[in-house]
């Protein structure tokens, strides 16, 4: 047992002035960390909202999906000549007589080369929805419109 300790001092008495030469190789970073936030990624897609009806519940959605839109950066609204995705919504009260209660609508997602040109389907969605629901239906429509944008994002290049 002496004799194992006697040739592990041995062992690391040798290895103890190598050190300094083992960490005078190892490379040193210089990348100082940035102090203002990048953006994390490079994909901006273009994007317009169209609305179409008479109802409030209908306007405020189409509202909240333009703010939600402009807040990200992942998307600029744009009413320029320019390719991009359109998102066209219309809505109808649900019930004519009572037109706060609830709204029928419809987003159809196109891709828009230019103004003059056919736009394409994309997709679309349908529903019913009620004011405490504008949030969370505009947060899909968003959604959704990021899916496209990655799917269908060679269409901008």
């Amino acid at each position: 047992m002496h004799a194992f300790f006697r040739s592990l001092v041995l062992g690391l008495s040798l290895l103890i002035p190598a050190l300094p030469a083992i960490a005078a190789e190892t490379p040193k970073s210089d990348t100082a960390i940035p102090d203002k936030p990048t953006r994390i990624t490079e994909r901006n897609t273009p994007v317009a909202v169209e609305f179409e009806g008479n109802d409030s519940i209908g306007s405020r959605l189409a509202t909240r999906v333009k703010e939600t839109l402009n807040s990200s950066n992942l998307f600029s609204l744009s009413d320029k000549d320019t390719p991009k995705i359109r998102i066209l919504i219309a809505t109808k009260p649900e019930f004519p007589s009572r037109p706060g209660v609830g709204s029928a609508y419809s987003a159809i997602w196109v891709f828009s080369q230019s103004e003059n040109i056919l736009r394409h389907f994309l997709t679309s969605e349908v529903g019913v929805l009620t004011p405490d629901q504008i949030n969370e239906l505009a947060a899909r429509l968003v959604e959704e419109t990021d899916g496209l944008a990655t799917r269908y994002g060679y269409l901008f290049q």
